[in-house]
């Protein structure tokens, strides 16, 4: 039974998730939108957000484990104890992370923007390695984690800036861009699949759940169920959506979808964070 504190723990890290998947994406939806720059004013509120989310799950963490109200999210002994531990580690490194964000964001020269990004990432999979089954999971298990964050972010990550590209850029231009993406995702979600379901079996020592479900195969199936509804989303938007954009009316409907895949999106992050602070494989 999750607890008030295991609920706001979840969708603050679920929050963190999506901040983590902007980032990831930012260079990449400058690649496919060809613009030239990004906005600085962005990436700098982004990493804003990152440190406030990551100081208050350190704080919702230790007033988790205190259990005395409010009060105890400042009880000295249990920060010490989160701070030294696997949870305090992910913290540090989500603050090391929204740092080395704030410099890249006003950093010029495009050579260390690259080493400040390259290094942030590094950081996201090593954090999310601190945490969770992943901490202890054999390193074939770790690399499929990382593949698997990895693509996850750059899609999520993705879908905000596509859909203000959808009517903020001339149908043809918007058009291109939403192609460009259908082919790389298309690409992308099958590693996505695979590298889950080689999670499962270095989580679990089983490639698919056996009745009884425990409550961890349960929120895994609910998360699957939303998978296949975003991959839904998805192929409508390959298919139809996208092929009909040669209007402002369509534009919008385009929009729209992507708005619920957004949701979609959401729904995925904060049930992938329960399964990785709140329920065990075992």
């Amino acid at each position: 039974m999750m607890t008030l504190w295991s609920v706001a723990s979840v969708l603050t890290l679920a929050f963190i998730f999506w901040l983590n998947a902007v980032m990831t994406a930012s260079p990449y939806i400058v690649y496919l939108s060809g613009l030239k720059k990004q906005s600085e004013r962005k990436n700098s509120l982004v990493a804003l957000l990152l440190l406030l989310a990551s100081l208050l799950y350190f704080f919702l963490k230790v007033g988790s484990f205190a259990a005395e109200g409010f009060a105890g999210m400042i009880d000295k002994t249990y920060m010490q104890f989160i701070w030294t531990g696997p949870v305090g580690l992910f913290i540090q490194l989500q603050i090391a992370i929204a740092i080395a964000w704030i410099v890249y964001s006003v950093v010029k020269l495009k050579r260390i923007k690259w080493v400040l990004y390259v290094v942030a990432i590094g950081l996201m999979g090593w954090s999310f390695l601190s945490i969770g089954h992943g901490s202890d999971a054999v390193w074939w298990g770790k690399l499929a984690l990382l593949t698997h964050l990895l693509v996850a972010w750059i899609w999520f990550g993705s879908l905000n800036s596509l859909r203000k590209l959808a009517t903020s850029v001339p149908l043809a231009k918007a058009k291109a861009i939403m192609e460009r993406f259908g082919v790389h995702m298309s690409a992308a979600v099958p590693i996505l699949l695979i590298a889950g379901l080689v999670m499962y079996r270095s989580a679990t020592g089983r490639w698919m759940p056996e009745l009884p479900l425990t409550s961890y195969d349960t929120v895994l199936l609910a998360k699957l169920v939303f998978v296949a509804l975003i991959l839904l989303v998805a192929a409508l938007h390959k298919l139809k959506f996208v092929p009909q954009l040669n209007d402002n009316a369509a534009a919008k409907r385009l929009k729209n979808s992507i708005t619920a895949e957004m949701v979609l999106a959401v729904t995925i992050f904060t049930l992938a964070s329960a399964l990785s602070s709140a329920f065990s494989p075992g």
